[in-house]
This record gives C-alpha cells, structure tokens and sequence, in this order.
C-alpha cells in the first residue's frame, strides 16, 4: 500500500490586506497579511517531518483487510500572521482494481472509512486514541469527504491530529481478492483553510 500526500489552501501565495482610514491627511494605509500553512507528520522515532506532495505517511506495507486499523499523528501550523479555519480529508490518489472471492471487481477505497480527532496539544492527541476500540469508534466517514470536526488557527498557533483510516470488520469476503491481480489504493490528505475573515 502507497500512499501521497497533498494539501491545499485556499489563498495561498496571495497577499491579502485590509484597510484603515487613520486621518483625512493620510488617507489609507495598507497592511499585508501573510497566508502559511504548515503540516507535518510524526515518524516513528517521535520527530515531526513536514509534509509536502511526495511525503508518504501511511503504511506502505499496510494490508487493508477486514478489521485493519491505522493511526497516524499530523501536526497543523499557522506560521503566518492571518488567522484561518482548516478541515481534513482523506482522497484516493489512485488505485487497482482486483476481483474477489465471488468473482466480482472491486475497490478498496469504496470499503474504507477515516476519521480524527484535534488536540492543542501533542500528549491529548495520542491519548484521544487509547486503543482499538476507540479507533473504531471515532473512523467511521467515508473517503472523499471532508471531516466535520474544523478548527481554528490563530498566527502561531498549532493543532495537533490523530487520524484513522480502517477497514470494517463486517465488509467480509466482499473486500478478499483471488487470482493474480493484487489490489491496491494510493491514499492522500489534503487539508483545506480558510482565512477567517475579521
């Protein structure tokens, strides 16, 4: 299993500024506001790794099967001066189609689901995932959608996520491949912001 990473944001590389009548003599004065939005994920040795479109945080060796959990630990940055309001998604980059035990084609993607929690600090973020069941618990959106748990990022402030991706226990047989075609999906994250406006 592969998986890409990739983020978006709205805004981003554009300056974007407000407007102040101070006094009749000096008319308007411009201020620019900065748009910089970081993200990381956390290696196995605990140090952050900023992500960027080629950065692969999920198992690469991970076999998605009924009952498989992941959780992997994200850290979001606002590293500019302009506040702005983010929310994460988990897409499909790509993917093989196999066939399974009934003779039926599939796709693993359409048997996943994810979902997060968002902490302000590192040690809340891994205990809002104490074990399996909890995991369970929390992942249950599909793919493609964006989680309805948003957060708001101040200039330098920092949230912390633990995202899960898994796959059922009761998608069975359905999801078990036969013959030579081994399936496969490539996963990514994009988190979107959004400047909040004053």
């Amino acid at each position: 299993m592969c998986a890409l990473i990739i983020w978006s944001i709205l805004g981003t590389g554009a300056s974007l500024a407000w407007f102040a009548d101070t006094s009749p003599e000096i008319n308007n004065i411009f201020h620019f506001g900065k748009f910089d939005l970081v993200v990381s994920h956390q290696l196995t040795d605990g140090k952050w790794e900023e992500i960027d479109s080629k950065t692969k945080i999920f198992d690469e060796e991970a076999l998605y099967e009924p009952g498989y959990v992941q959780v992997v630990y994200l850290k979001v940055e606002n590293k500019g001066t302009l506040p702005f309001e983010f929310s994460t998604a988990v897409n499909v980059n790509g993917c093989i189609v196999a066939t399974n035990v009934f003779g039926q084609e599939f796709m693993l993607q359409d048997y996943l689901k994810f979902g997060l929690t968002t902490t302000d600090s590192e040690d809340a973020m891994k205990n809002s995932v104490p074990n399996r069941e909890k995991a369970v618990e929390i992942a249950n959106m599909p793919l493609h959608n964006y989680s309805t748990e948003t957060a708001i990022l101040g200039p330098g402030e920092t949230k912390y996520i633990a995202l899960i991706v898994r796959m059922p226990e009761e998608v069975g047989n359905v999801a078990n491949y036969r013959g030579n075609t081994v399936p496969k999906v490539e996963l990514g994250i994009t988190v979107k912001a959004d400047q909040i406006q004053d």
